[in-house]
Parts: structure tokens; sequence; C-alpha cells
């Protein structure tokens, strides 16, 4: 698996795995000023593992 990095709008931040969007960015307007509200690392790589090994990647 090799990763895409394709920018984005500022603060902007979606992981897609095969055309299906399986994290973002999260939080309200304020919390997003603040740096805050990206996916936890962890969470992300299990998405992906499930997308995986679900058949459909």
């Amino acid at each position: 698996m090799e990763p895409i990095l394709i920018p984005g709008k500022t603060g902007q931040f979606d992981v897609i795995v095969d055309s299906e969007k399986i994290s973002e960015r999260g939080g309200n307007k304020l919390t997003r000023m603040f740096g805050a509200g990206y996916p936890d690392l962890d969470s992300v790589v299990e998405q992906i593992e499930k997308h995986r090994t679900s058949g459909t990647a």
C-alpha cells in the first residue's frame, strides 16, 4: 500500500481508501482554528486494515 498526498483546502484532512472516505478531521470551526480535530492515528490505521481485510481493497 502506497499513500498519496493530495493538497486540499486549509485545515482539510480526509483519509480515502479506494474512493471511500474512511476518516476525516472533525470538530467545529473554533476547534479547527486551534489545530485540533484530527483523527487518532491508531483508529485511522484500524479503519485501513478493516477496509483491506474486507476484500474491498
